[in-house]
């Protein structure tokens, strides 16, 4: 706090918007300050089990994302596969060699000609 008083006016150079933020960061500062022992307490125990909850909905977040990559990979990797095994079918491969090759099953591959190409 004597900080602040001592550069005050470094803070009032500042733009309106960072002025408007220093003052509410100082405000809300001063206002824990002035809570009872008891109702710190409650307001610290409130933040933590806020902080907790954002902590576990970034988690939850990135986990989702994590996994829509993989699915949309996936996706993509067994489209390229397809793709490739139709063209060796109009070469004339044989379907187990096209299996071997593309990890598909011989129904997939047999299957193939229903499927419309890209």
């Amino acid at each position: 706090m004597i900080y602040v008083l001592k550069n005050m006016d470094v803070l009032q150079r500042m733009p309106w918007l960072l002025q408007d933020a220093a003052f509410k960061k100082l405000a809300s500062l001063a206002d824990m300050a002035m809570l009872s022992k008891e109702n710190r307490i409650k307001y610290d125990e409130a933040l933590r089990k806020y902080r907790d909850t954002i902590a576990v909905l970034e988690g939850q977040y990135l986990e989702g994302m994590e996994k829509g990559m993989e699915k949309g990979m996936e996706k993509g990797r067994k489209e390229s596969n397809l793709e490739s095994a139709k063209k060796m079918k109009d070469d004339g491969l044989d379907p187990s060699v096209i299996s071997k090759y593309t990890g598909l099953t011989i129904e997939e591959i047999n299957g193939i000609d229903t499927i419309p190409s890209a």
